[in-house]
């Protein structure tokens, strides 16, 4: 498994630049953010979006995206083929073509345009 900033497809974003500390990023995790305060761009997690339109940050605190994976993971517990994974499979197929195909309907970006990868 991925380390807390290294998040299988979705991948960490690290900067050693001074001049990011000063921009406000606010959190995009569609069920609402649970720290309430700006996305240190240091310790965060990058998504994309399946939509070009997106307005939201794509920025998720690490917190946040564990609480959004654990939301996605129950998506995949209730679906289709996915139902009879262990969790383990589900863990492991979860931002892969095989898992994401079964689970992006629950990773609806706050947008609302396009799809959180």
């Amino acid at each position: 498994m991925a380390s807390s900033n290294e998040r299988t497809s979705s991948a960490s974003f690290s900067s050693t630049g001074d001049e990011i500390d000063d921009i406000f990023i606010t959190c995009c995790v569609p069920s609402g953010c649970t720290v309430q305060s700006p996305v240190n761009l240091h310790q965060c997690v990058k998504l994309i979006s399946s939509s070009d339109q997106c307005t939201c940050s794509l920025f998720m605190h690490n917190v946040c995206f564990e609480l959004f994976e654990d939301q996605v993971l129950q998506h995949l517990k209730l679906s289709g083929r996915a139902r009879s994974w262990s969790e383990k499979q589900r863990r492991q197929n979860i931002w892969s073509k095989r898992g994401y195909d079964l689970a992006f309907k629950a990773c609806l970006c706050k947008c609302k345009k396009g799809y959180l990868k």
